[in-house]
């Protein structure tokens, strides 16, 4: 008589308590964090803008006596703003719904998916619009040797390069940009933060005498006291652009730069800012972010043998509002 086996006294079933889903942190998200998000209840809209004639100099004068003042001027300019509207959704019919392992939760992690795909999608339009040369009212572009005017030699030069005293400079040329103003957001990719983690420079500021084979823990709160701004963020985001069935092509959404800011914690009223996001908020069921996730389920889509839609929009424009409060460096490694 032959014996029993493990495989004869158990049929394999799913887990219930164990799913494996694929989804990237949150956190590798800056385009939010950065700059402010403008509700605005229209699709479309404009907004002003005040000139700087406040910052000119030489106009005020000494008055003789029952002599009148001089009277100076100013302007007022505007822009507009276009919020399209940008969505995806999934299907799920009745009989895979019916029939499928309670641990999957394949409604939530639809719209998992979903939700993921539209903050690809965003950051990689906040890359467009604001993390690129060209943008900004002044560049500078990393170079492998002897830099010239508005170039800096590459971070990952370890031997020649000064970051700090790169970003220490460019603060003085953005307040100069800028009417005063100073940059309080520094952007980079996660290639540049990899080499200023170890760059002599940066291992030299921290306590206890780091080196690059003994080094203490760089967090991007101490790189923001390193180089003198309220905030450090680091673009680690990650994108597959291969097409459906073809072998994974991941990448980086953010390619190598670095971007300072000057941007308040929230938009009003005579409020400087190099960027908004204009979030259309007023149609139904979407949140203050300008995005939406929905659920349908009625007869219409029955009748096409769908048991239930979700779908995920998203209503924003991204406008750089303020030239002259950001500054872009192109190339920082080789």
């Amino acid at each position: 008589m032959p014996l029993l086996t493990p495989s004869d006294v158990h049929l394999d079933t799913p887990l219930t308590n164990l799913t494996v889903a694929y989804a990237q942190e949150t956190e590798g998200f800056v385009a939010e964090k950065i700059f402010p998000v403008v509700s605005v209840q229209k699709q479309s809209d404009k907004y002003y803008i005040y000139d700087r004639e406040g910052l000119r100099s030489g106009d005020v004068k000494v008055l003789a006596p029952r002599t009148e003042v001089e009277r100076v001027g100013m302007s007022v300019s505007n822009d507009n703003y276009f919020a399209d509207v940008r969505g995806l959704g999934m299907d799920f019919d009745e009989q895979t719904l019916a029939n499928e392992d309670t641990m999957l939760e394949i409604r939530s992690q639809g719209a998992n998916v979903l939700m993921e795909k539209i903050l690809i999608d965003r950051e990689s339009r906040w890359v467009s619009n604001f993390f690129g040369a060209s943008i900004w009212t002044t560049d500078w572009t990393g170079v492998a040797g002897a830099p010239s005017t508005n170039e800096f030699r590459q971070w990952s030069d370890y031997t020649n390069s000064t970051p700090i005293e790169d970003i220490t400079n460019a603060h003085r040329t953005f307040k100069l940009a800028s009417g005063g103003y100073k940059a309080n957001k520094m952007v980079v990719d996660q290639e540049t933060r990899d080499k200023l983690v170890n760059h002599p420079d940066i291992l030299a500021r921290l306590n206890g005498g780091s080196t690059v084979t003994n080094t203490a823990l760089i967090t991007n709160a101490k790189l923001a006291e390193i180089f003198d701004v309220e905030s450090f963020y680091v673009m680690d985001a990650i994108q597959n652009t291969a097409k459906e069935g073809l072998a994974d092509a991941r990448s980086f959404i953010a390619g190598n730069g670095v971007l300072l800011t000057h941007t308040p914690a929230s938009m009003g009223l005579m409020t400087p800012a190099a960027g908004a996001i204009f979030a259309w908020d007023s149609i139904p069921s979407v949140s203050n972010r300008g995005i939406t996730v929905q659920s349908y389920s009625d007869d219409a889509l029955k009748r096409v043998g769908v048991e239930e839609h979700i779908q995920v929009k998203c209503a924003d424009d991204m406008k750089v509002v303020g030239a002259d409060m950001g500054m872009f460096f192109a190339s920082p490694i080789a």
